[in-house]
C-alpha cells in the first residue's frame, strides 16, 4: 500500500510541477500577477471550486453533519445564496472597475470607492488575516488526517505540501494557481465520488437521513446560514478572480456555477457524516472523516484517499498563499515579481512553523469563520454605493468587537457569527460630520467653515 501511495502521489506532484514549469516559459508579468486578465468561465469555475474545497472542508462538513445532521443544510442554503448574489451582482461591479483601473489587490477596489489609503491598507491587512486562518485550517487539517493513516508523519505531510505549492507559485504565480486548480478540481470530484460510494456502499441513501444525530439550535443554525451568505464578500481571492476574468459574462457564469460542484461535494460529505453517525456513534466530530476512511474504506483505495487530501490541501493553500503574498508587493506600487516570491517564501516559513506547533483543526475552523465575517458588511456598504471611509473602517472595527464579545459569551461556537455581523451593522451607523458651507457674498463661491 505504501508503494502505491508513493507512485500515485509522486505522479500527481510531478504532473503539477511540469504544468507549472511549462506555463512559466511562456508568460508575461501580467500572467504571473493576475493570470493575464483573460481567464475563461470554466477556469474561473474550477479555480473557485478548488479554492473553496480544502482539507478543512472535508473535516468540518463531515463533523458538522455527524453532530447536527440535516441542520448543516442551513450553511449550504446560505452558501448558495451568497455565491449567486456575489457572482451576478457584486462581481460585475468589481470586474468593470478592475478593467479600467488595473486592480491587483482587494484594497485597490476599496481605494477606488473610498479614496482613502488607510482603508485600503486596513482591507489588505484584514483580508490577509482571513486567508491566513484558512490557510492554517487547510494545511493543519490535511496533514493531521494523512498522519492518522500512518502512511506519512504529520511533519512530513506539512512539509511536502508547502514545498510543492511554493515551487509552482514561484515558477508561475497566479496563472499556475488557476491552471493547477482546474486539474485539482477534476481529481477532487472524481475521488470524492469513488470514496463516498466505497464507504457508504450500495444501501439506501434515504435511510441515512434518519441517522441519530444531535439537534441544531437556532443560534448555531443562524450562524451557519449567515456565514454561508456573507463570508464570500470578505475573501480577497474572490476579487482577484474578478480581476483575472476575460469578460464580465464569463466571470458571472463561472463564479455563479461554481456553487454546483461545491454543493455536490458538500452533499457527499453530508452522506459520510450521517453514515458515521449511524455506524460509529460517540467519536470526536473532528475525527469523523478520518475514522470513515480508516475503518470503512477498502485498503486498496487508501492511497487514493491520501492523494485526495493532498489535492484538497494544495488547491486551497496555493490560492491563499498567492493572495496573501501578492498583497505584500506589486509592481505598480513599487514592488517586483521577486518581492512577491520572497513574500511567499516568508509566508511558507511562518505557516509551517505554526502548523508544526498547533493542530486543533475544529476550533481554528470556527474562529476562521468568525474572522471571515469582519469585512462582510463593510464591503456590502461599498457595493450599495457607500464611499465614506470612516463608516467603512468603523464597520470592520466593530465587527471585531462583536467577534470578541461572541467568543466571550458563547465560546468557540458558530453562534459568534451573529455578534460579529451585528457589530458590522452597528459600525455603519457612524455619523460623519460634513463641513458647513458658507457663500462668499461677493464672489458667490462656497467656502467650508
Amino acid at each position: 500500500m505504501a508503494v502505491d501511495l508513493y507512485i500515485y502521489l509522486g505522479s500527481y506532484i510531478l504532473f503539477l510541477l511540469a504544468i507549472s514549469f511549462f506555463i512559466s516559459k511562456k508568460q508575461t508579468d501580467e500572467d504571473f500577477l493576475i493570470s493575464g486578465r483573460n481567464r475563461g468561465g470554466w477556469q474561473i469555475l474550477a479555480s473557485k471550486f478548488a479554492g473553496a474545497i480544502g482539507a478543512g472542508y472535508f473535516i468540518t462538513y463531515t463533523g458538522f453533519a455527524y453532530e447536527y445532521g440535516l441542520g448543516v443544510f442551513t450553511m449550504l442554503i446560505g452558501i448558495i445564496a451568497g455565491y449567486f448574489i456575489f457572482a451576478y451582482w457584486a462581481a460585475p461591479k468589481v470586474h468593470n472597475r478592475s478593467k479600467e483601473e488595473k486592480f491587483y489587490t482587494m484594497g485597490d477596489f476599496v481605494f477606488s470607492k473610498t479614496k482613502s489609503a488607510a482603508t485600503k491598507s486596513l482591507t489588505n491587512i484584514i483580508s490577509n488575516l482571513i486567508l491566513f486562518f484558512w490557510l492554517l485550517v487547510g494545511i493543519i487539517g490535511g496533514a493531521k488526517i494523512i498522519s492518522d493513516f500512518g502512511l506519512l508523519s504529520y511533519q512530513m505531510a506539512v512539509l511536502l505540501t508547502v514545498l510543492v505549492v511554493l515551487a509552482y507559485i514561484l515558477m508561475a504565480g497566479f496563472k499556475a494557481v488557476i491552471i493547477t486548480d482546474v486539474i485539482q478540481s477534476i481529481i477532487i470530484v472524481g475521488l470524492m465520488i469513488l470514496i463516498t460510494w466505497s464507504i457508504i456502499g450500495s444501501g439506501s441513501v434515504t435511510q441515512l437521513f434518519s441517522a441519530p444525530t444531535g439537534q441544531i439550535n437556532i443560534g448555531v443554525a443562524a450562524g451557519f446560514f449567515l456565514f454561508g451568505l456573507l463570508a464570500i464578500f470578505s475573501y480577497s481571492n474572490m476579487y482577484q478572480l474578478c480581476y483575472a476574468a476575460k469578460t464580465k459574462r464569463k466571470l458571472k457564469h463561472g463564479m455563479g456555477l461554481s456553487v454546483i460542484p461545491i454543493i455536490f461535494v458538500a452533499f457527499l460529505l453530508l452522506l459520510i457524516g450521517l453514515f458515521m453517525a449511524t455506524n460509529s456513534p460517540g467519536i470526536d466530530s473532528g475525527l469523523v472523516f478520518t475514522e470513515a476512511l480508516k475503518n470503512f474504506l477498502p485498503l486498496s483505495l487508501l492511497p487514493l484517499g491520501v492523494v485526495l487530501f493532498f489535492a484538497g490541501i494544495m488547491s486551497s493553500a496555493d490560492t491563499n498563499i498567492y493572495a496573501i503574498s501578492s498583497h505584500h508587493s506589486i509592481p505598480k506600487h513599487g514592488g517586483s515579481l521577486w518581492k512577491i516570491r520572497k513574500a511567499s517564501i516568508g509566508l511558507i516559513i511562518i505557516t509551517t512553523t505554526i502548523a508544526l506547533i498547533f493542530s486543533d483543526i475544529v476550533d481554528i475552523s470556527i474562529l476562521a469563520g468568525g474572522v471571515s465575517l469582519t469585512l462582510s458588511f463593510a464591503m456590502l456598504y461599498l457595493f450599495f454605493g457607500g464611499r465614506k471611509s470612516k463608516k467603512f473602517a468603523s464597520s470592520i472595527i466593530l465587527s471585531f468587537v462583536g467577534l470578541l464579545i461572541g467568543l466571550a459569551i458563547f465560546g468557540i461556537n458558530p453562534t459568534v457569527a451573529i455578534t460579529t455581523i451585528l457589530g458590522g451593522v452597528i459600525g455603519l451607523f457612524w455619523i460623519q460630520k460634513e463641513p458647513k458651507i458658507l457663500k462668499d457674498v461677493e464672489t458667490h463661491t462656497e467656502l467650508p467653515v
